[in-house]
């Protein structure tokens, strides 16, 4: 029997050292910092056969650790997607905070102190930095217009997570990005393709899916994403426009203070008073996890070129269906599958177009 375990282990070892091999062929540059990538295997084999399981984890998982860090270090395409994985898992996490919040409390509560406490966020954020000029703008209408596209896209999303299941509302809204590439062609004047065309089309196909008009599985909640998806398109369209005029970080304390504000008026109707300390923690660090999410989202494209980390962002469908599976225990069917599917690889698919296009006017 011991003898047999010993064997199991053996094999195990070498499997593990086969995958090794593979993973430094592809993504050298991961290893490059290792001067040994078997670290961690040699140290496993110099255990003692009598060694125990702990034993075999510090053995085994410190040089592995190590090995990574190294990695990390050595090569930004990989902290970038480290930096959007985080990214998309701070998201779902967000986005199901709010939903479970709002089955205690008013929505409009829930909005008003994701709002707030991104504004503060941001303020404590980039005031120190640029000082109260961050609050000039060149264009102080439509930057007050697209601040207020991004608080009604952001009340419609919140409101929408309250009545449907987090992974089906977060993959309606990555038809975003195929709507921007829909509207930049009339408001912005870009040219478009038929291949960007068929992308778009099958993502909206991908999109009916998830939504499914006219059966049973249909809820107005999907309608509301659909709307907040659009707001945010019409949203990053006019922040384009404003890329010449305003820095991004005036754009972002604009559009804190336009959704505080409105917010502000609306609350006290609908007011409930926090029940523990861990509710208003939770309330508390919406806008902070919001707020840290983008900021990472920023750090990852300025050190990685899109085209690397761009698939590695709809990762937050994966994660908002992992969330609401241990908090709501909701569990998308087959076509919600299917559809998020679609929907993901028609926006990965422009993206890649999108950048490739760019490549070449560089060139």
């Amino acid at each position: 029997m011991v003898n047999a375990c010993l064997g199991w282990r053996d094999h195990v070892t070498q499997a593990i050292s086969c995958q090794l091999s593979l993973i430094s062929g592809l993504v050298p540059p991961v290893v490059h910092g290792c001067q040994n990538r078997f670290w961690w295997v040699s140290g496993l084999y110099s255990m003692p056969r009598s060694g125990s399981l702990t034993g075999l984890c510090v053995k085994g998982i410190g040089p592995l650790v190590h090995s990574l860090l190294q990695g990390l270090k050595a090569n930004a395409a990989l902290r970038g997607i480290l930096l959007m994985c985080t990214a998309a898992l701070l998201f779902p996490f967000m986005n199901g905070t709010a939903k479970y919040l709002g089955t205690k409390y008013p929505m409009e509560e829930v909005i008003w102190i994701r709002i707030l406490s991104h504004l503060v966020f941001v303020t404590l954020l980039f005031v120190p930095r640029y000082g109260l000029g961050i609050l000039r703008s060149k264009r102080l209408k439509t930057q007050l217009l697209a601040s207020f596209m991004l608080f009604l896209s952001t009340y419609l999303f919140f409101q929408s997570v309250g009545a449907i299941p987090l992974a089906e509302a977060t993959a309606i809204t990555f038809v975003g990005p195929l709507m921007v590439t829909v509207l930049a062609v009339p408001l912005l004047g870009e040219r478009t393709s038929l291949f960007r065309i068929i992308c778009v089309i099958c993502g909206f196909m991908g999109a009916l899916l998830v939504i499914r008009p006219g059966t049973e599985v249909f809820h107005v909640g999907s309608i509301l994403v659909v709307l907040s998806a659009l707001l945010y398109s019409l949203y990053q369209i006019t922040t384009r426009k404003l890329s010449g005029f305003d820095r991004p970080e005036t754009s972002v304390i604009y559009s804190g203070i336009v959704g505080s504000i409105v917010m502000s008026a609306m609350v006290p109707f609908s007011w409930k008073t926090p029940e523990s300390l861990t509710d208003m923690a939770l309330m508390g660090g919406l806008g902070v996890i919001g707020g840290l999410g983008h900021y990472l989202v920023a750090r990852a494209l300025r050190i990685t070129k899109a085209s690397v980390i761009a698939p590695f962002h709809y990762l937050q469908i994966i994660f908002a269906v992992g969330y609401g599976y241990l908090v709501f225990n909701n569990l998308p069917d087959l076509l919600t599958i299917a559809g998020g599917v679609i929907i993901a690889l028609a926006g990965i698919a422009i993206c890649w177009l999108e950048i490739k296009a760019s490549n070449s006017k560089q060139a």
